[in-house]
């Protein structure tokens, strides 16, 4: 469900329909809820959203949320929901690389250029 979601969010964004975009991708963030997949998984499906829009404090905020809960990405095999399933640990340099990947994307001017200048953005993404 959360694919076929993410899909149509993604078909909307394509015909810059921005506000059904918004509304699917908040239906993504609700199945991440209900699955218990992590903070990090339910904030994810607003980045495109944000991006698209140019919306430089919701970019803000998206990428705070996700750069402070990198860590519960696995949080999904704490879950009862999932009691029937073995999973590997995770080990938390794995972790620390995904952040530093993320933040490699978020330092990408051609992406994220209408950030510039946000001092928040600046201290967020370069600070680091």
């Amino acid at each position: 469900m959360q694919h076929v979601l993410s899909t149509m969010a993604g078909l909307a964004l394509r015909e810059n329909d921005i506000g059904y975009a918004r509304f699917l991708s908040g239906k993504v963030q609700a199945v991440a809820h209900t699955l218990e997949m992590g903070k990090y998984n339910e904030y994810s499906p607003m980045l495109d959203i944000v991006c698209a829009g140019k919306d430089v404090e919701g970019t803000y905020k998206v990428v705070k949320h996700l750069l402070d809960n990198v860590g519960t990405m696995y949080d999904f095999r704490k879950s009862g929901l999932y009691k029937h399933m073995k999973f590997r640990d995770i080990d938390e340099a794995i972790l620390d690389g995904v952040k530093e990947k993320l933040l490699e994307g978020f330092r990408n001017e051609e992406e994220f250029g209408y950030m510039a200048g946000y001092e928040l953005w600046e201290k967020l993404i370069f600070d680091r």
